[in-house]
C-alpha cells in the first residue's frame, strides 16, 4: 500500500515523527495530502522540530527560541505559585533547562517562525550592529582606543547578538511584571527583582556573579562545570551588558524615543520606571529604535507615560538594596541595567 492511501488519522500523525524542522518543511511541500497534514500539526510539536533544528537554523542557540516562547512561558509561569517555582528552577538550571521548560510549555506556529526570521533582518541584524558598534568588537577596533578613540575605553567583552537577546529574553518575560505596575489598581501578577535577579544570575553567567550580603549565587547550573554549560572563566556577559546598558550611545538611542512622547520626570523613581518600561517590551520593541518603527508604538508609549505620571507616591517602585553599606540598588519593578549591577557588585570591589 502506497502511504498516500493510508486512512488520514495516519497520515495526520506521520508530522508528529519528524526529526526536525527542516523534514516538516520538505514533507509539507512534497504534495497536497501532506500539505494538509501538516497544517493540522500542533504548535508545540512545531516547537520541538525547531528546538532540533536550533544550532542550524535558529542561532544564536538557544536564546532565538527562548526569545519566541519566553513571554507564553512567563504567562504560563504567572498562573500558579507551582507554575512559578517550576520557572525559577529553570532559571537556575541554566539557558538550556529554560529552553526545555519553553519547549515543554509554549508552542509556536509556521507564521510565528516566518514572523522571525523576517525580524532577523528588520531588527535583530541592525539592531546588533549597532551594539557592536558602541559595545562590541567593532568598538575596541576603534582607531586610537585608549588614547581618546571613545569617549569610555574598557577592558570587556561582548558578544553583540547574544547580548541582544539576553536583553530581548529579559523584556519577554518580565514586560507583564513591568505592566503590573503601571497599572497598581489592577490585580495582575507579576515577578518580584529576587525572582528577575535569579534569570540574570543563572541564565547569563559572570565569573563576577558572586555571593555577598543581601545576595547569594547557588553553585547549580552554569555554576557547576560541566560539558553542557560554558565555563566560568570565560563568561563575562553581565559585566558586558553593565556596560552596554549605561554606555552613552544605547542611553541616548532610547532617550529619543522616549522624548518624542513627552518630557523626562525630575523625580527618581517615575524616571527610572519610564526609561526601563520603554526598554522592557521584548523583541518587538526594538522596532522603537528603527526609522519610522516608533509610530506603531507611539499609542502605547503614551498610555505608559500617563500611567507613571498619575501614579501616586505609595504606588511607585521603592529601592530594594544590597552589601553591608547598601551601595547597591535595583527597583522592585523591572529595571535590566540596576539588577545586573547588584548581581556583578563584587566586580566593584566594595561590597
Amino acid at each position: 500500500m502506497e502511504i498516500l492511501h493510508l486512512p488520514t488519522e495516519l497520515l495526520l500523525q506521520v508530522p508528529q515523527y519528524l526529526t526536525n524542522i527542516e523534514d516538516f518543511t520538505n514533507l509539507s511541500s512534497c504534495c497536497r495530502t501532506f500539505r494538509r497534514a501538516c497544517s493540522n500539526i500542533s504548535p508545540n510539536t512545531i516547537l520541538r522540530l525547531a528546538v532540533a533544528s536550533s544550532r542550524v537554523f535558529f542561532r544564536p542557540d538557544p536564546h532565538f527560541l527562548i526569545a519566541a516562547t519566553a513571554r507564553q512561558v512567563s504567562d504560563w509561569a504567572l498562573l500558579s505559585n507551582e507554575n512559578t517555582e517550576a520557572l525559577h528552577q529553570a532559571f537556575q538550571g541554566g539557558i538550556y533547562t529554560l529552553l526545555a521548560l519553553c519547549e515543554d510549555k509554549a508552542g509556536l506556529t509556521m507564521d510565528d517562525v516566518r514572523r522571525l526570521h523576517a525580524s532577523r533582518f528588520s531588527l535583530i541584524n541592525p539592531i546588533s550592529d549597532m551594539i557592536d558598534r558602541c559595545a562590541g568588537p567593532q568598538w575596541t577596533f576603534t582607531p586610537d582606543f585608549w588614547e581618546g578613540g571613545v569617549s569610555n575605553p574598557a577592558t570587556i567583552f561582548l558578544e553583540p547578538v547574544r547580548a541582544l537577546f539576553q536583553i530581548i529574553i529579559y523584556g519577554e518575560l518580565f514586560a507583564s511584571t513591568m505592566q503590573a505596575f503601571l497599572e497598581p489598581k489592577m490585580p495582575l501578577p507579576r515577578f518580584d527583582q529576587e525572582f528577575r535577579m535569579a534569570f540574570i544570575k543563572y541564565c547569563i553567567p559572570d565569573s563576577m556573579c558572586k555571593s555577598y550580603t543581601g545576595v547569594t549565587v547557588l553553585k547549580v547550573g552554569p555554576y557547576v562545570k560541566d560539558d553542557i554549560e560554558p565555563m566560568l572563566d570565560q563568561a563575562s556577559d553581565q559585566v558586558g551588558l553593565d556596560y552596554l546598558l549605561t554606555c552613552r550611545t544605547w542611553r541616548e538611542s532610547w532617550a529619543k524615543v522616549r522624548l518624542e512622547i513627552g518630557p523626562d520626570f525630575d523625580d527618581v523613581p517615575r524616571q527610572m520606571m519610564w526609561e526601563s518600561a520603554v526598554q522592557t517590551q521584548g523583541l518587538e520593541g526594538l522596532e522603537m529604535l528603527r526609522p519610522g518603527g516608533l509610530e506603531r508604538w507611539r499609542s502605547r508609549l503614551e498610555l505608559m507615560r500617563k500611567n507613571i505620571e498619575n501614579l501616586p507616591i505609595e504606588s511607585r517602585p521603592k529601592e530594594c538594596r544590597y552589601g553591608l553599606s547598601g551601595r547597591f540598588y535595583c527597583w522592585e519593578s523591572p529595571d535590566m541595567a540596576a539588577e545586573i549591577t547588584v548581581t556583578i557588585a563584587p566586580y566593584w570591589g566594595e561590597i
